[in-house]
């Protein structure tokens, strides 16, 4: 049988045997977390809005009942269910909590879904560059210091959203910020996709939904493990964003026949988590993480973990986000080295480094099996006396998204406005119409309505990039 082409490359990926070290956090074993009997014939159960079944627009039966148990689970006032990922739940949560003109302060490393927020709801962005970890080429976390401070330069601030943890498991203190946001009347959306499991476990950070947080999204796929797109939006206790309005900015967006599967395997996940075994599972994997992280540095002679480098800081980080750098060769080099030769799957690879989830769906032999591979790679790029060079500091000056650009239009103006395609040669001065983002993670480089600087022309796509006219 000839396979059509999404099938063909599926089958291919999962006959190569690779270890998978990256999203979705079930890594191919949903079996193991929970997952209910009727996912192994899902034509069976793929069902729609039927009777009995509820309406997710409008929820009063069964989904009803699961968001409740989730919430509860969760310990928020309210919990929705999310079929089109993450994504959506920050998309509605803009939508629910802006109106044209309102000035919204954003960090740089915000993923590209806030700017599709910001062109659906006519924000205004106000942009300032968190911490950044230029040796590693990360971002890490918000400090409460530098909210203060923008928010005495722009006293209008009608809210903040934050990425924490970041990709890479770098949080926030985000209950101090919460404090803050209240006190100043500023809203406080928090995009905690990577953190899905922060609420169910004493053992990892604080959860934002814990927190004087208006709105918390999380990503039950990449860091809990339901099947792919499957996410949440919570709206913690003493939340300002009224319910009724998140689920109508949410029917806006959501799609209309949402997958019964999919939504099923969120809440097995949740209750999963939340049941004796799961809890036992998630100690016994924390104590797996942690060992790792001690153990494996020590076999190594020139990868590098990065590690935080506090005490403080240590708490608002996720032990399970292991990223690594060469000081000579590239991460995306030595990362695909690792995958095609080794089955190392990674989760994304930058001229940095490289990122390896130790997700929840893996085995304690995972483990070893990582330990054993990273030892055995790291002597395979000593055998091959490689000569390529990575200058971190040049590599951070060329990187734009360490930059602001100047916002010459708002997103949505930019979006609505006449554009035209233009080559790499032709676009330096001009204002972008589309968003260039390097994905994973998502971050965009530029955004529609910022001007195209010098910086940004190494980014852009070899075809060109659309423009205002």
């Amino acid at each position: 049988m000839v396979f059509p082409p999404l099938s063909q490359a599926l089958t291919h990926y999962d006959s190569h045997g690779r270890h998978r070290f990256h999203v979705p956090a079930h890594a191919g074993h949903g079996e193991r977390l929970g997952a209910s009997v009727f996912l192994s014939d899902p034509y069976r159960y793929d069902l729609t809005e039927l009777d009995g079944l509820d309406v997710l627009s409008d929820p009063e039966g069964c989904l009803a009942d699961s968001q409740a148990s989730i919430a509860s689970i969760f310990k928020v006032a309210h919990s929705f269910l999310l079929v089109n990922g993450a994504t959506v739940g920050i998309e509605a949560t803009l939508l629910a909590s802006l109106k044209p003109g309102d000035k919204v302060l954003l960090p740089r490393n915000v993923h590209r879904s806030v700017v599709s927020g910001l062109v659906l709801t006519g924000a205004q962005p106000i942009w300032f560059l968190p911490e950044r970890f230029s040796h590693w080429g990360l971002w890490g976390g918000v400090s409460l210091e530098s909210i203060e401070r923008e928010l005495k330069k722009q006293p209008n601030i009608k809210a903040l959203v934050i990425t924490s943890p970041t990709y890479e498991g770098i949080g926030s203190d985000i209950k101090s910020i919460a404090t803050l946001c209240r006190n100043k009347s500023v809203l406080l959306i928090v995009d905690e996709a990577h953190g899905s499991l922060w609420p169910l476990s004493d053992r990892l950070p604080q959860s934002a939904a814990h927190s004087l947080a208006d709105c918390v999204i999380h990503s039950i796929h990449k860091s809990a493990g339901c099947l792919t797109q499957g996410a949440l939006a919570h709206l913690p206790h003493h939340s300002r964003v009224s319910s009724a309005a998140y689920q109508q900015a949410l029917n806006l967006l959501q799609t209309t026949s949402p997958s019964y599967l999919l939504m099923a395997s969120i809440e097995a996940c949740c209750h999963f988590w939340h049941s004796k075994e799961g809890q036992e599972r998630l100690n016994n994997w924390l104590d797996q993480v942690l060992e790792l992280r001690v153990q494996v540095p020590l076999l190594l002679k020139t990868l590098s973990l990065f590690e935080a480098e506090n005490p403080q800081q240590a708490q608002l980080c996720d032990p399970s986000k292991l990223y690594w750098t060469h000081p000579q060769i590239q991460g995306d080099d030595w990362g695909s080295a690792f995958e095609e030769e080794l089955k190392l799957a990674y989760e994304s690879a930058s001229p940095y480094g490289v990122l390896y989830l130790m997700n929840p769906g893996l085995e304690n032999d995972d483990f070893k099996t990582f330990a054993g591979l990273m030892q055995k790679g790291e002597a395979r790029l000593e055998a091959s006396d490689s000569k390529t060079v990575s200058c971190q500091k040049a590599l951070e000056s060329q990187n734009p998204s360490v930059l602001i650009p100047e916002l010459a239009f708002s997103p949505r103006e930019a979006f609505f406005s006449e554009s035209e395609h233009v080559n790499i040669e032709n676009a330096l001065g001009r204002i972008a119409h589309e968003m260039i983002v390097r994905c994973p993670p998502g971050i965009p480089v530029l955004i529609p309505g910022e001007r195209i600087s010098e910086a940004h022309l190494p980014f852009l796509p070899e075809h060109g990039i659309r423009v205002i006219q």
